[in-house]
């Protein structure tokens, strides 16, 4: 076909200057030939200098040389041993907190409130929970701090999802598995003559795509609030009933009644109906209508309160943010040492001026009486945590 075409232009008249023939073909050619020889020069490279360094090499010494990202702590979850995130009010609920690289973690506060850490390892921490705020019923958030006191993240766990790699596209030479050699300088190509034909553009080097390595099972980027559920403690509940329902309604069938100085009374029944076991120290015969000094006496009952801590602790005012629903409220009008007027912890508010405190007692009949209130006349205030 080569020879027939060259003899049917020798035979055709000229009737103008042509342009001399450029062989591109065989330029292209020469091209390839020295990108393939550049090729086979690494190869033999490599074979012939096995000391010399594999790209495979530089590039794995390259990633051991950066350093290990700092691990962060994440937590997932609060179980209880029920298996559910909820507790009494009361607190001393034992809760574990799951997650990973947590032994950095030193404090867990529920609503604000700090818990007992008990045990912290690296996918979990112990803790006993506090008395919920005013010993209110409801969820409360949990929030974990490390050492520094900076928050710990929370975040679901994620499932993990495999994303497959992206398949080379047609034509294309599938990089090899194993280390490349160096490069050795390869003969350059014979020079192209310049012609009056501009030259084809340059195709584009194609750029590598990184492949899409596997999902690890881990923690999605949602984050997640860790919460507890604070539950009614059947005791106080059934102390804060009887209060509520007797303040103003003496139980005087059963317990009688001291006219003007019924206060400790009322106060004891209301810790019996919380649960509490008379002893011989504190107790009321209902058949007689006797009692122990400490069932009646503000003082007494103190006294009484101190020698027993498996009971109560005593706090001061400057506690207030210890004092719960359910506990024991006494007032020294006189700032004598002595104990005047007993009443029970109905309410606990928190508020931007501090904490507020609210009562019932008999006596001066009340079932929501402030505090502040009572001591703005003078005297002192203190309070028992009943247990």
């Amino acid at each position: 076909m080569r020879s027939t075409l060259t003899s049917s232009s020798r035979r055709s008249p000229k009737h103008r200057l042509e342009k001399p023939v450029t062989k591109r073909p065989l330029l292209l050619s020469i091209i390839a030939v020295g990108a393939c020889t550049v090729v086979a020069g690494l190869a033999a490279t490599n074979a012939g200098d096995p000391g010399a360094p594999a790209f495979g090499a530089i590039r794995a010494a390259e990633t051991e040389a950066a350093p290990a990202p700092e691990p962060t702590p994440v937590a997932t979850k609060v179980v209880a041993g029920n298996g559910a995130s909820a507790g009494p009010v009361t607190g001393g609920t034992t809760v574990t907190v799951h997650g990973a690289d947590l032994s950095s973690v030193s404090t867990v506060k529920f609503g604000g409130k700090p818990g007992t850490v008990v045990a912290v390892t690296d996918d979990a921490v112990t803790i006993k929970t506090p008395p919920a705020a005013g010993l209110e019923t409801g969820t409360v958030p949990v929030k974990l701090f490390d050492v520094n006191g900076d928050p710990v993240v929370a975040k679901a766990p994620a499932t993990p999802v495999s994303k497959p790699a992206k398949p080379a596209e047609s034509g294309k030479p599938t990089p090899s598995a194993g280390p490349m050699p160096t490069p050795k300088a390869a003969p350059a190509p014979t020079p192209a003559r310049v012609t009056e034909e501009p030259a084809a553009p340059a195709s584009p080097a194609p750029t590598a795509e990184p492949s899409a390595a596997p999902a690890t099972a881990g923690l999605s980027a949602k984050p997640l609030t860790l919460t507890f559920r604070y539950l009614p403690d059947p005791h106080v509940t059934a102390q804060i009933d009887y209060v509520l329902a007797h303040w103003n309604d003496y139980n005087r069938d059963e317990f009688g009644a001291i006219p003007g100085n019924d206060c400790v009374n009322f106060t004891s029944q209301s810790l019996l109906a919380r649960g509490w076991k008379m002893d011989d120290e504190w107790s009321f015969n209902r058949d007689t209508f006797q009692s122990t000094t400490a069932w009646t006496s503000s003082t007494a009952l103190a006294a009484y309160l101190a020698e027993h801590p498996e009971r109560a602790t005593a706090l001061s005012d400057d506690e207030r943010s210890k004092v719960k629903v359910g506990d024991v409220v006494q007032f020294d009008w006189d700032n004598s040492g002595d104990r005047d007027h007993t009443g029970i912890v109905t309410k606990v508010e928190t508020t931007d001026a501090g904490t507020v405190i609210r009562f019932a007692g008999h006596t001066a009949d009340t079932d929501y009486a402030s505090v502040d209130d009572a001591i703005a006349g003078g005297g002192s205030v203190s309070y028992w945590s009943i247990r």
